[in-house]
C-alpha cells in the first residue's frame, strides 16, 4: 500500500502561498508599464526571477490605499465571502460598502491565496490593501495561524 506524505503544516503552506501570491501581484503591478513583461525592467529595483516576476523587497509605497479585512468559510475547498469590513486609519470617519470593482478585485484576491495555501474548510480572515498599483494581501489568519506579507506567522 502507497504511503502518501502529510500535508505541510498550515503556516508553511499559507507562508508560500502568500509569497507566491505576493510575486504574482508585483508581477502585475509592472506589466504594460517597462515591466518584464514588455521586456522593461521593474521601477522598485528587483529583478527578474523564474517566471519573469520581481524579486526583492516590496517599494515603501506598495501598501498605500483603502485596507479591507475579507472573512471567507471554505468547505470542500470552495470559499465563500462573508463578509467585507473597512479598516478606517485613526481619525478617519466611516467608509460604506467597497464598489462592485473593488468587490469583484477582494474577492478574487482572496480566493486565490486560500486556493494556494490549500485550505479546504473552515474560516479564515484576510487583509487586502487596494493599492493604485493593484491588491496586495497583507495578511491571513487560518484558524489560530496568522501570517503577514513579511513573513511572520504563529500559531
Amino acid at each position: 500500500m502507497k504511503h502518501f506524505p502529510d500535508p505541510p503544516p498550515v503556516t508553511e503552506r499559507l507562508s508560500r502561498a502568500l509569497r507566491d501570491l505576493s510575486a504574482v501581484e508585483r508581477w502585475a503591478a509592472h506589466t504594460g508599464n517597462g515591466g518584464p513583461s514588455d521586456g522593461g525592467v521593474p521601477t522598485d529595483g528587483g529583478g527578474p526571477s523564474d517566471g519573469g516576476a520581481p524579486d526583492g523587497p516590496v517599494a515603501d509605497g506598495a501598501w498605500e490605499g483603502p485596507r479591507f479585512g475579507v472573512a471567507t468559510e471554505s468547505c470542500d475547498g470552495m470559499h465563500e465571502v462573508v463578509g467585507i469590513t473597512w479598516s478606517a486609519p485613526p481619525g478617519a470617519g466611516p467608509c460604506g460598502e467597497p464598489a462592485e470593482a473593488d468587490r469583484v478585485v477582494l474577492h478574487s484576491s482572496v480566493r486565490a491565496l486560500l486556493d494556494m495555501a490549500e485550505h479546504e474548510s473552515g474560516p479564515a480572515h484576510t487583509v487586502v490593501v487596494l493599492t493604485a498599483r493593484g491588491p496586495r494581501v497583507l495578511s491571513c489568519r487560518l484558524g489560530g495561524t496568522t501570517v503577514t506579507a513579511t513573513g511572520a506567522g504563529r500559531d
